[in-house]
């Protein structure tokens, strides 16, 4: 994995976390049923779950992704 390939990865990841409770909340929320379904359940959890954490997955994913270019990097040069 490059650097670039690193940071487009974070920049998704990252952006998909703060992307996913907006979106829940603007499409999923107003259509709700009175029995919600499986999936909304599922959309939903993952919507608080990215809408508590998000600030703090910032920094790892950050370090995780640059970390592993680093190691794939090195192992590349050295073979």
């Amino acid at each position: 994995m490059s650097f670039r390939a690193a940071g487009i990865l974070s920049v998704v990841l990252i952006g998909g976390m703060f992307l996913l409770p907006a979106v829940v909340e603007r499409v999923l929320l107003p259509s709700l049923s009175d029995p919600v379904s499986i999936y909304e359940q599922i959309l939903l959890n993952m919507a608080v779950f990215c809408a508590r954490w998000h600030f703090v997955a910032v920094l790892p994913t950050l370090v995780v992704s640059f970390t592993l270019a680093a190691f794939t990097k090195s192992a590349r040069t050295h073979n």
